[in-house]
């Protein structure tokens, strides 16, 4: 039983049968719960949980949205505060997703169709206790917070890049393309585009173009 003040869930989940089903069957399991709100896209669910006005106090989130991965979306949160549990849940083999729930800020991963055992464990969580399930964290939110909020900041970020990643990203930033790229480093035009995804990733842009402006952005500080 959860003794604190009143729960609130927030549920990101794509499939909408099942997030019926879901906010169905926890009113039924938890009374003292409200579902605060849900959404069907990652980018929403940011928004809404880094909001303090919608901040949930619990979120579920599934692994496999369309426009970002679950672990993602954890990321994301968890690197900007350490207050919300985060509970990852999917329809899928736990093992595919764990280890990149876990490292990404999750207290743990679920199996979403088994919403008992789910509103255990947002019991549990809620009321600062282990939830007891095969796929736990072995961080506090606290310290997940802490560890991604460094390996998020920026400066951090760039100082990842190896010495050839930022050879092709002042080549792109000249204008050049994949191909000529290649042609400059003797390198292959796949492994050029290798590069530049591993930095988008590291910088954490959302694709070649917005690596090229913050790239040139950070060039300018």
């Amino acid at each position: 039983m959860y003794l604190g003040k009143r729960i609130r869930i927030a549920i990101v989940d794509n499939d909408k049968l099942t997030l019926g089903m879901m906010k169905l069957m926890i009113k039924q399991l938890l009374p003292f719960a409200e579902i605060h709100w849900t959404a069907a896209k990652g980018k929403t669910a940011i928004d809404k949980c880094l909001d303090k006005k919608t901040q949930p106090d619990v979120l579920l989130v599934d692994m496999s949205l369309e426009d970002m991965t679950g672990y993602e979306v954890c990321r994301a949160i968890r690197s900007k505060t350490p207050q919300i549990v985060l509970i990852g849940i999917t329809a899928f083999s736990l093992e595919r997703y764990y280890v990149q729930a876990l490292e990404n800020g999750a207290a743990c991963l679920m199996d979403k169709a088994q919403v008992r055992d789910v509103c255990q464990a947002v019991c549990l969580l809620a009321n600062g206790q282990s939830p007891h399930v095969k796929y736990e964290s072995s961080e506090t939110a606290q310290e997940a917070y802490a560890r991604l909020s460094i390996e998020d900041s920026p400066k951090r970020r760039y100082k990842n890049l190896t010495r050839r990643e930022e050879e092709v990203m002042n080549l792109c930033a000249l204008g050049y393309t994949s191909k000529e790229i290649g042609v400059k480093l003797g390198i292959g035009e796949p492994t050029v585009k290798t590069y530049i995804k591993r930095v988008v990733e590291k910088i954490g842009a959302k694709n070649r173009t917005q690596a090229v402006i913050k790239w040139l952005e950070k060039k300018d500080e």
